[in-house]
């Protein structure tokens, strides 16, 4: 035995035995006497991902995939890093590569199906998951996905009728599966569905996360028949449960909104001819996805997602000095790095990219100096609906990650008046370019505010911009059934029903809500 491979034997050892300061230290002795050694340079890629030095690992995992593109190890590890740093449209490549080398493992065929719903792609999406079905693949998301992903196109029964075969499949899991129905929005609740979700409340297994979504869910049901004290009971009862399992981190939030409101930025010029980013923000169920969905029905304007990059430049600044001193004195290389960034990431949702591009994610109103920053052309449009409304609404939507705020109605108050406060300032720092839009109006005069709306964003008006719920886009958010119906009045005043078992926090929510219009509005 050589001694390189005694080297490369004891790296193997150390790493497999979890001693990775050894194995990382003979794996570098093999590379200085054989750099192109794929085994070694996948301990230290490994190595250096376990230490979530990602840059480091994806490196060399690269390197390793040049001189071998089939090295199974690397493909899989290179997978992996991939989903840990939710990159979608790249999972979907690496999956090709591995799916046309293993055609019959059904999880990769899987992974894509599940990728490919992240990055929009619905056909390759019903592909992957309905190939999984048919070839019997056991794992339970498959019937609950192909549930989100014709929720999200818009045939309601067929998201039906797979929530239905996945709560029958997996009575464990039936919470997830009742709970998708509820958040279809137009889904009717029979007298058996009631049953079986109070039966299973009964349960004295039943985890407090699932008690919760059943306990959303029969918020639901007594919504369809009108019974709203026990409607709003069923709501507080479920996100009491929810707070200690999310807990907000109040002090960070509020802290962050502090050191932004006293950041003083300089408006930077508009260069010409540069793509247009719009960016639609708010609260959340204020009408974002309403408001993307007419958007996007423009010929000049193309959608992408809830886009997390503008968050993801906002976290790294916030780990190299403070999120708020680093943005008061970004140099001119960093603002070209992160333009570019942002530009290659959201440019992966077309084919052509448009002029005029919608990043719909609410809680970039907390970035919106960062935004300005980067491109001063961009449009921002900030969707105000009645706080009371917007409130409840928060209060009775699960939200799978984020928003942890919204199972306490004090700490929704606590974030609304942060919102306004940043809102504010924001107004200040680049007066005049910030678009409020009132959600209220648009939908009771939608002849006059979408075409004011246009002209904000710099396009012409087109009519289909009237027609947006006949769009055939896919829809990700709780809103999709809703966008799919001509405008109509029935969120507003919803919360009115709920006066009389808010007490004090109708009064609070009421007076924010005159705040608002007042200083936002202009009402």
């Amino acid at each position: 035995m050589s001694r390189e491979e005694q080297y490369l034997q004891n790296a193997k050892a150390y790493f497999a035995s979890q001693q990775f300061s050894s194995a990382g230290m003979y794996a570098r002795k093999v590379i200085r006497r054989q750099p192109h050694n794929l085994d070694a340079l996948l301990i230290l890629a490994e190595l250096a991902f376990k230490a979530s030095d990602f840059k480091d690992a994806e490196y060399k995992f690269d390197t390793i995939l040049t001189l071998d593109p089939n090295f199974e190890r690397a493909l899989r590890s290179k997978l992996h890093l991939l989903e840990v740093r939710q990159r979608y449209f790249e999972q979907v490549d690496m999956l090709n590569r591995l799916i046309t080398l293993f055609p019959d493992e059904l999880e990769l065929q899987f992974k894509q199906g599940m990728a490919a719903l992240q990055t929009g792609n619905m056909a390759l999406a019903i592909d992957k998951l309905t190939l999984c079905t048919v070839s019997h693949y056991n794992h339970s998301a498959v019937k609950l996905n192909l549930g989100h992903i014709y929720k999200a196109t818009g045939n309601t029964q067929l998201a039906t009728d797979f929530y239905h075969q996945f709560i029958i499949e997996n009575p464990d899991k039936m919470a997830t599966g009742f709970w998708s129905l509820a958040d279809l929005k137009n889904y009717t609740f029979s007298e058996s569905d009631k049953s079986v979700v109070i039966s299973a409340l009964n349960s004295p297994s039943l985890s407090d996360a699932s008690r919760a979504l059943l306990l959303y869910t029969m918020n639901r049901i007594y919504e369809q028949s009108n019974q709203h004290q026990l409607a709003f009971e069923a709501m507080a009862h479920a996100n009491k449960l929810l707070a200690p399992l999310k807990p907000f981190k109040k002090s960070s939030f509020i802290n962050i909104v502090q050191s932004l409101r006293h950041t003083e930025l300089t408006a930077r010029k508009v260069v010409a001819e540069q793509k247009v980013p719009i960016f639609i923000v708010g609260m959340p169920r204020s009408g974002t996805t309403l408001v993307e969905q007419i958007l996007a029905c423009h010929s000049l304007i193309g959608a992408t997602d809830e886009l997390p990059y503008i968050e993801r430049i906002a976290l790294t600044l916030e780990q190299t000095g403070g999120y708020a001193k680093q943005l008061a004195h970004l140099s001119q290389e960093k603002i070209n790095q992160y333009q570019q960034e942002y530009l290659q990431q959201s440019a992966q949702y077309f084919s052509t990219v448009p002029n005029y591009v919608i990043d719909k994610n609410p809680n970039n109103f907390l970035h919106i100096g960062l935004i300005k920053t980067l491109f001063p052309q961009a449009k921002i449009i900030n969707v105000i609906r009645h706080t009371t409304d917007n409130a409840l609404s928060v209060f009775k939507q699960y939200f799978s990650f984020g928003h942890d705020y919204s199972y306490s109605l004090e700490n929704i108050k606590v974030y609304w008046e942060n919102y306004l406060t940043l809102m504010e300032h924001w107004d200040s720092q680049f007066p005049q370019d910030i678009y409020h839009l009132s959600f209220e109006k648009l939908v009771i005069q939608p002849d006059d505010e979408i075409p004011k709306l246009l002209s904000y964003c710099g396009v012409d008006f087109e009519t289909a911009c009237l027609h947006f719920y006949q769009s055939t886009r896919p829809v990700l958010t709780p809103s999709a059934s809703q966008v799919r119906q001509p405008m109509n009045t029935k969120a507003i005043g919803q919360c009115e029903k709920y006066q009389a078992f808010m007490g004090q926090d109708y009064v609070d929510f009421e007076q924010i809500n005159i705040n608002v219009r007042h200083r936002l509005l202009g009402q």
